[in-house]
């Protein structure tokens, strides 16, 4: 029998905690309308939320997940943000400005955290390949530009309607290669540090 690791065990606990406050909601046509969703499929009743470049499927029955047209099942990490998403009590729509993570409640204590789950094993793979940072984007919903200095930007859809803007620089004989990772202000309605801190670890991990 596999013994699960203290961190799967707490990522089951709290898929069953988000359950556990969305069954009391009974209104999904609202809901999602206020978090810029589809409304439910008429037929099943689920829910299509965009997660990191896919989609999952979020049945309002039990709220499993379920990755259509693939019958793998999700990575808990991508159903837990997908619930957290239908837990948002406010109006989501994308502002247009962008934070920091330091900018979420508990993000400056977090941040070297946040760093070494995210930019930092990015960097270390990337290096000075920004095309293999460009190949790789194309995993996901991204529009990709150029930056005066030699970098690349990208604009991903990450969860719902919540994007991440993410700018990445090649090193030259005096500064290291680097990047930046900012979010669309609304992502503060909804995400606690660590729904964002996962988000984009997801999100780099899905880059590597």
């Amino acid at each position: 029998m596999q013994t699960l690791s203290n961190q799967q065990q707490a990522g089951r606990e709290a898929i069953r905690l988000a359950i556990g406050k969305l069954v009391a909601i009974d209104d999904w046509q609202a809901r999602c309308a206020r978090l810029g969703l589809p409304g439910p499929d008429p037929a099943t009743g689920a829910i299509r939320v965009d997660v990191l470049g896919g989609v999952l499927e979020i049945r309002t029955t039990d709220f499993s997940a379920v990755i259509p047209g693939n019958p793998k099942p999700p990575k808990p990490a991508d159903h837990l943000l997908a619930l957290h998403y239908l837990l948002g009590e406010f109006p989501m729509a994308p502002t247009g400005e962008w934070i920091t993570f330091r900018e979420f409640p508990g993000g400056q204590f977090y941040w070297e955290s946040f760093l070494s789950r995210s930019v930092k094993p990015l960097v270390g793979r990337v290096g000075n390949n920004t095309d293999l940072l460009r190949d790789h984007l194309g995993r996901f919903s991204a529009a990709v530009s150029h930056l005066p200095d030699g970098g690349i930007q990208a604009v991903i859809r990450a969860l719902g309607v919540i994007e991440v803007r993410l700018a990445y620089r090649p090193g030259d004989d005096e500064f290291p290669p680097s990047a930046d990772v900012l979010y669309d202000s609304c992502a503060r309605r909804l995400l606690c540090a660590e729904d964002a801190a996962l988000l984009v670890g997801r999100l780099c991990l899905g880059l590597l």
